[in-house]
Order: C-alpha cells, then sequence, then structure tokens
C-alpha cells in the first residue's frame, strides 16, 4: 500500500507554516511521499523539494492589511487554484490522504474531487475557530454577524465531510465536538528539535534585562501592552531592552507608539523574516518571554506555540492568565498576570527583575511540565492517524 499524502495550507510553505512543516516532517520521517499545495512568496521556485518535501506553489501571495473583500478574493481565489492543482497531482499521484490546514475552512472544498474521484480520505486540520477568528478582527456589528453565521455554517459543513479531524490541544477539541466533530486528534504545536539552536549558540546574548516576544504582531496578540508595560518598567529597570521579532499589521504603529513612549534604546522591532532556528538562537538567552494575548473570543482557546518554545529554551516567562494557557502551566511554573491589563504585565516584568533565581525556578518547573507535550509523542500520534486512514502498518517516529 502506498504512503502518499497532500497537503493543503493557505500560506506560504516552509516559511511562516511551522506547524504544517513539522507535520510533513514526521510524515516523510515515516515513509510518506508528501505533497504541499501552499501560496508563493517573491523570489520563490514554484517547485522544489524540502527535506523530502515536494512543494508545489501557486501564484498567489497572501496580503496583510486588507479588507473583507480582499480577503474574500484571496480566499477564494487560492481555493480554487488549489482544488485545479489538487485535482491534477491526485489523478497521477493517488493520495491515499489529503490533509486541509484551515482557515479558511472552505479549503477542505479543494480537496472534494480527489475524496469522490480517486479514494483520498480527508483530515481537516483545525488551527484556529474560524468564526472566532474573523469576529476578532471584523467585529460584532451587522456584516460581522452575518459572516459569522455563515462561518459557523461552513465549519460545521468542513466537520462532517472530513473523515479525521485534527487540532492542537484538548480545550480546541472540546469546542469542537460541541460544534459537530465525531472524532478530534489532538496534535499539538509543540517543539520540534530540529528547529532548536545548538546548544553552543549563544544567539543574540548580551547584557542587560532583555524581554522577548517572537511571532505575528497583530491587535489581539497584544504587543502594544508590552510597549506600556515598558514605559512603567524602565525608570527601575534602566538596562531593560525589549527585543520584538516578527511580522504584521501592527509594526509601524508600534514603532509611534514605542517613540511616543521616549523608549528609543529600549525597544527594538525585528520584523524581516527570519528562520525559525535563528529566531530562537536571538531570544534563547533572554531574561523573559512574554505572551501578552488580550482577552477575546479567540484567546479564550489560545496556546501559543512561542510559549513552549520559551519554555523549552529554559526562558522565565510572563503570561496572560487566560483559560487554555492555565489550563496547560500553573502559577509555580510561569508567571501569569492579568490579561489586558499593561500595568499588571509591568509587575510582572518587575517581580521577574527582583527575583531571577525564584523565575529561573518556575521556567525549570515549566520545562518538566512540558515534557508531557513532547513533539516526539505528538509526532508519533500523527504518523498513526496517517497510517490508519491510508491502511499502512504503523511506524514509529
Amino acid at each position: 500500500m502506498s504512503r502518499t499524502l497532500c497537503m493543503l495550507v493557505h500560506g506560504p510553505f516552509p516559511v511562516g507554516e511551522p506547524r504544517v512543516a513539522r507535520q510533513a516532517r514526521a510524515a516523510a520521517a515515516a515513509g510518506y511521499e508528501v505533497d504541499v499545495i501552499c501560496m508563493r512568496r517573491p523570489g520563490e521556485p514554484r517547485r522544489e523539494v524540502l527535506g523530502g518535501v515536494t512543494v508545489h506553489r501557486l501564484p498567489l501571495e497572501h496580503e496583510r492589511g486588507i479588507g473583507l473583500a480582499g480577503i474574500a478574493r484571496e480566499y477564494l481565489g487560492f481555493t480554487v487554484l488549489a482544488a485545479g492543482k489538487l485535482t491534477r497531482l491526485a489523478r497521477r499521484r493517488r493520495y491515499r490522504v489529503v490533509q486541509v490546514h484551515n482557515p479558511p475552512d472552505f479549503l477542505l472544498l479543494a480537496a472534494l474531487p480527489a475524496k469522490l474521484l480517486f479514494g483520498a480520505r480527508l483530515v481537516f486540520d483545525v488551527h484556529d475557530l474560524a468564526p472566532d477568528m474573523f469576529a476578532e478582527r471584523f467585529g460584532t456589528g451587522t456584516l460581522g454577524r452575518l459572516a459569522n453565521r455563515v462561518l459557523t455554517g461552513i465549519e460545521r459543513i468542513a466537520l462532517r465531510l472530513a473523515d479525521e479531524v485534527v487540532t492542537v490541544h484538548e480545550p480546541y477539541a472540546r469546542e469542537l465536538r460541541a460544534r459537530g466533530a465525531r472524532d478530534v486528534t489532538i496534535v499539538m504545536n509543540s517543539v520540534d528539535p530540529e528547529v532548536l539552536p545548538a546548544t553552543c549558540d549563544t544567539g543574540g546574548q548580551g547584557s542587560g534585562f532583555r524581554v522577548v516576544y517572537h511571532g505575528t504582531v497583530t491587535p489581539w496578540y497584544g504587543v502594544d501592552l508590552l510597549v506600556d508595560a515598558a514605559e512603567a518598567v524602565v525608570e527601575e529597570v534602566p538596562d531593560l531592552l525589549v527585543e520584538i521579532y516578527g511580522e504584521g499589521d501592527e509594526v509601524p504603529a508600534l514603532r509611534r507608539r514605542a517613540q511616543g513612549h521616549g523608549l528609543d534604546g529600549h525597544v527594538q522591532f525585528h520584523d524581516r523574516w527570519l528562520p525559525q532556528t535563528e529566531v530562537l538562537s536571538r531570544v534563547r538567552s533572554a531574561s523573559v518571554g512574554v505572551i501578552p494575548n488580550r482577552p477575546s473570543r479567540l484567546n479564550r482557546y489560545a496556546l501559543s506555540s512561542k510559549l513552549l518554545e520559551y519554555i523549552e529554551l529554559g526562558i522565565p516567562v510572563a503570561v496572560a492568565g487566560l483559560p487554555t494557557l492555565r489550563e496547560h502551566f500553573a502559577d509555580d511554573e510561569v508567571l501569569f498576570f492579568t490579561p489586558g491589563d499593561p500595568s499588571a504585565l509591568a509587575e510582572a516584568l518587575l517581580a521577574i527583575a527582583r527575583d531571577l533565581p525564584g523565575a529561573r525556578t518556575r521556567a525549570e518547573a515549566a520545562r518538566r511540565r512540558a515534557r508531557a507535550y513532547s513533539w516526539d509523542e505528538n509526532a508519533a500520534r500523527y504518523v498513526r492517524l496517517l497510517d490508519a486512514l491510508s491502511g499502512a502498518r504503523s511506524h514509529s517516529v
């Protein structure tokens, strides 16, 4: 029985899609022939082989800051192009499994010809709850309420069409079951050891009290709270250095915000894309990592992969006290602060600065807890799912 897998992802690969990249590597290591259909960034080839994974890039690039009409055109355009590409490939490759990564949920429709014509089994990988994510971005006005009803219906259809549903943690799994999913397999966004910097690599180690954030810079991730907290902290911690690594719509506004607070020299923005290993190398010697997520419909379920990365690197963490984050770690492992409150974040940063030994003790406890979330265990669970769907004999990863 052939082991063939195709993944669809509305985004670039491997840039910006670490979850997809982890799973593709795990499948390839288990003997699967893996194709990925994705978007294309400037300068990237249309087709290339990376680590045994064949990448097919469509002539469409994601644009930041576009409105609702632009998002609809981009998502629908990618779905149509992906459907055509996947159908052509499936005719020749006869995929045993097609895995669709959301958002959008209706991207699953692009995989239906492969299922109906060539017998592929469909995996729907839910990175985010699409209706919740849309509400976060566009609010709850008339248009937002209408879109929410439409997206909720699409989500329900996608959950029923999929042969299997995969998601990132148990809180999401519970919610998806409540929304109509039958069986849900959890494959966490754990840290893949392959992307960790070498232990001898000191990366961006420097002097001072280094506070780091890496990831997408959007309003709901609360990076503005970190800038505001820095203003409150800098008088007591004059060697404060806040390093923000990531692209996003909010970067220009945050630069202005930092300048307005008189934080020149204390807040640095690194908004050029960097490989994940290089980013982790730069942040690994930080004094504290920050997860400043705002309280919202979307973030109540968020378990940030950057949190797991900070913990794996032994970095003390200040974390917004949201439900899913609290479900995975305890008060003696990370320092929680009131979500959405910059003064509470400032107090957390000061508490760490005043007691670095205590912060390191919490970091070590968090690292012990995180062993239960290891990528090896999640990768093995993922491959077992692929094997069950494809009728292949199980592999260990």
